[in-house]
């Protein structure tokens, strides 16, 4: 089956569908609401009612998870469940009631194993819950198709054809593992030998199926060839135990496969489940940002850029100071060469960026000159800080314009010194001119000598002198 992705974000997997627009949409496009999480996302589009996928198309393939089911059996439950097995079969009576008895709760931890991993389950059933609740009919179930298929065997000798004897056992064995997953899913004995409930596991894992068949024989003949390696050096009333444990162990591997296979395939097999811990939603205010800035990416990519700005704006109202709102929202008003709003814009985003951000602070004040080419900041903090961005970015002379006679237009503002240290650098080691940097050097050093920087000044006025003496 192939898996659908989110029509915005092609590298995403799809997790939810909207009927109405059509339009497939990941986690990327759809956050969830932390306060509701049980209503579902509607379009950002059209506004219905989006349809939950699970996690058909998020599935890690089973194939890569082998350690994990391995590692599935090691629990405590799984563990616990294999010595129980491994004491009965040494120390319990050879009664047929006794072991049939032993044989249903096996089954029914076997096919809850298969319910549970096929939920994405982490944990495994507990020792506990074979001994409890409904299920232990399986086993008859589970047997009557054991006596079905091997009727089919015995029909299939009777023609004394070793080719057909053996086209009929190849064929149950490939059959089997689709059987017991649905006769897990359904809890029916019709579902397990129908032919169309079967295929329908089937069809749903495609050429995969195969690799499925391959892994659970590797897995159902290993207790054997671990038994058979341990038979010449162990007694038998220490080999008995010890296959027991073995058996039931691999068989909780093939069962947590097999289960995992159901989630894998869950879209085409017609179920709906989500991993654990997966698509949490966020807080309010979280969830609101992220839902509009989702919805404002979707409308740009659809062509409808007002419907865009409208979004951003409603959020923006809510929370005026979101830096990544207001980047976007800058953003947006500049590739649309919104040319007045955008300025305006300009005055909140600018100085909220040179505090959190001044990268971003500088990216906006060249998109800001080239709106206006002699924009400048009415905020003596954002001019420092955008200034210290840009000389970081080689724009030595667009940082500088930022400081220029920065004491006169600011002159309350009490880093003059370090901002123009800062200038002094800038012309120095950007541009080369030594002597405006001295000037700029002897300024500081006269109108604030008391400043704490003082020690800098000296040691870049020194290295000034150097460059003035060799050039």
């Amino acid at each position: 089956m192939e898996k659908s992705l989110c029509h915005y974000h092609p590298a995403q997997p799809a997790t939810w569908l909207c009927r109405s627009c059509p339009r497939h949409y990941g986690d990327c496009c759809t956050p969830l609401n932390e306060d509701a999480p049980e209503d579902p996302p509607t379009c950002p589009l059209c506004a219905s009612r989006m349809e939950f996928l699970g996690a058909a198309n998020t599935a890690q393939p089973f194939w890569e998870r082998i350690p994990q089911f391995f590692g599935y059996g090691l629990q405590s439950g799984p563990l616990a469940f294999s010595a129980l097995i491994a004491l009965a079969s040494l120390f319990m009576p050879a009664s047929i009631i006794l072991w049939t008895l032993l044989f249903s709760i096996a089954t029914k931890y076997f096919y809850s194993v298969i319910e549970a991993s096929s939920e994405a389950q982490k944990a495994a059933p507990t020792l506990a819950s074979a001994f409890t609740g409904a299920g232990f009919s399986l086993f008859f179930k589970q047997l009557a198709v054991f006596i079905l298929c091997f009727a089919a065997l015995w029909m299939a000798a009777s023609f004394e054809s070793e080719g057909l004897y053996w086209l009929v056992n190849i064929g149950l064995l490939l059959v089997m593992p689709a059987s017991i997953i649905r006769l897990a899913l359904d809890k029916t004995l019709g579902a397990a030998l129908s032919p169309e409930e079967v295929g329908q596991v089937i069809k749903a894992m495609g050429w995969r199926y195969l690799i499925l068949c391959a892994f659970l024989f590797i897995l159902w003949q290993s207790p054997n060839w671990v038994t058979m390696m341990l038979s010449h050096g162990l007694p038998k009333v220490v080999l008995l135990p010890i296959a027991a444990f073995l058996f039931t162990y691999f068989a909780v591997v093939m069962c947590a496969m097999m289960g995992y296979a159901v989630f894998q395939y869950q879209g085409a097999l017609g179920y709906v489940i989500a991993e654990e811990d997966s698509h949490n939603g966020f807080p309010a205010a979280e969830y609101l940002r992220r839902r509009a800035m989702a919805e404002a990416e979707i409308r740009i990519k659809e062509g409808q850029s007002q419907q865009a700005l409208e979004t951003l704006t409603v959020a923006l109202e809510r929370t005026p100071d979101d830096l990544k709102l207001n980047e976007r929202f800058h953003q947006l008003l500049f590739n649309l060469n919104a040319r007045e709003r955008c300025l305006r814009h300009l005055a909140h985003y600018l100085p909220l960026a040179a505090r959190a951000n001044p990268a971003l602070a500088a990216t906006a004040l060249l998109n800001a000159r080239k709106l206006q080419p002699d924009y400048m900041p009415d905020d003596a903090v954002a001019c420092e800080r955008t200034a210290g961005a840009l000389l970081d970015r080689h724009k030595i002379r667009e940082g500088l314009s930022l400081l220029r006679n920065l004491h006169q237009r600011f002159p309350d503002y009490p880093h003059i010194p370090r901002a123009y240290l800062l200038a002094a650098r800038g012309f120095a080691e950007g541009l080369g001119q030594v002597e405006p940097a001295q000037k700029l050097l002897a300024f500081v050093r006269g109108r604030y000598p008391q400043s704490p920087l003082l020690a800098e000044v000296d040691a870049l006025q020194a290295i000034l002198e150097r460059m003035a003496s060799k050039s």
